[in-house]
């Protein structure tokens, strides 16, 4: 298959290769705001830079009038729309330029990973879109805006691109901080994913990862649904089974998205309440889930959040009344077989509880 086919498949037309004094400004662009917005990374905008300037850079008429870019990597090239302003980089035109610094390939170069994006396994797609489109929106300084989209009501600083995307990794790095994703999503490592699963387990991000891989094809599949419906002109019987359908993908992205939310509050604030050993530790778990409140993305008739709080405030007032009775939670190693006797789950004081532990140990071993 010929390169000329796939771009024009791609729908990029008059295409124009650009010379090397755009590149550089491109690349110094983009290299300086990157590094700005980014400084915890110790980025090295000289090596950024380089790197970027190497690219092929083409300017091309593209059907889609709303990409400012699109960036090829098995040409390792990018193509800037021709109405854009290359004095003024926009976000779309940033994304694909990331894209382009987070390959990563193997000894045989082959590419094999895009930031968060697995190419041998194939997960992790709408999770690193999200996360390159939230670098570029920081990048270009974007403001946050309300949108709704399949009867989502939510504030998104990419209220076009990825929005609901977005939203679900806002959720991810308030548990995460900022670093690991961005550290991640650059320079394609495990960083993020382990120290999410560290919060939640492995299991759970892998199963947010594909959630959010489904619910992308979904949206894209609605999308060109939507698309056929505003052109269609056949009869009016055709039309309402495809008006139907469009509403029932609609209410499968609204079910989707919310069971990703809902899974990222039961397996984060479910470890972190297990992970409960003190006062200020009960303190610091109240804080933290009455302030995902305001990352919270919610319908008209949506209340798992409510219903999560409600019951596990109620485990946590029994975990107060442990500490009070108790005292607060001290890690002690005693012997593998006294497990039967005494539970994992059980609190021991600084004090009292400890005294008790050695008499159960005396008593295993003597006999008494």
């Amino acid at each position: 298959m010929g390169i000329s086919y796939i771009l024009k498949k791609e729908g990029l037309e008059e295409i124009e290769k650009l010379d090397t004094l755009h590149i550089n400004k491109i690349a110094k662009n983009i290299s300086e705001k990157l590094c700005d917005s980014f400084p915890e990374l110790h980025l090295n905008q000289s090596d950024l830079f380089v790197s970027i300037s190497r690219l092929d850079m083409y300017t091309a008429k593209m059907s889609d009038n709303n990409s400012s870019a699109k960036y090829a990597y098995t040409k390792n090239a990018i193509y800037f729309n021709k109405d854009l302003d290359l004095s003024d980089i926009d976000t779309l035109a940033i994304h694909e330029c990331i894209h382009f610094i987070q390959e990563l390939y193997d000894e045989k170069g082959k590419i094999v990973r895009l930031g968060l994006y697995n190419l041998h396994s194939k997960v992790g797609l709408a999770l690193n879109e999200a996360a390159v489109q939230l670098m570029a929106s920081i990048t270009t300084k974007n403001e946050m805006d309300m949108v709704t989209y399949y009867g989502i009501n939510l504030s998104s600083i990419s209220p076009e691109y990825y929005p609901l995307e977005c939203a679900i990794l806002n959720q991810m790095i308030y548990f995460t901080g900022t670093y690991p994703l961005y550290h991640s999503t650059l320079l394609s490592n495990d960083i993020f994913q382990n120290t999410f699963s560290s919060m939640s387990s492995n299991e759970a991000y892998l199963e947010i990862s594909k959630r959010l891989d489904k619910l992308l094809n979904a949206e894209n599949d609605t999308s060109l649904l939507a698309n056929k419906i505003s052109t269609f002109d056949g009869s009016s019987e055709k039309l309402n089974f495809l008006n139907k359908q469009l509403e029932n993908k609609k209410e499968h992205i609204q079910k989707l998205f919310l069971s990703i939310q809902d899974l990222i509050i039961d397996k984060c604030f479910t470890k972190m309440f297990n992970e409960i050993k003190s006062f200020n530790d009960i303190r610091e778990f109240q804080n933290s889930l009455y302030n995902f409140k305001d990352l919270l993305v919610t319908t008209p008739d949506y209340t798992y959040y409510n219903e999560f709080y409600c019951k596990i405030m109620k485990d946590v007032s029994f975990k107060r009344d442990q500490l009070i009775k108790y005292g607060e939670i001290i890690d002690v190693n005693i012997p593998k077989e006294t497990f039967a006797l005494v539970p994992v789950s059980t609190t021991v004081s600084k004090f009292k509880k400890l005294r008790q532990l050695i008499d159960i140990v005396t008593n295993f071993i003597f006999g008494e």
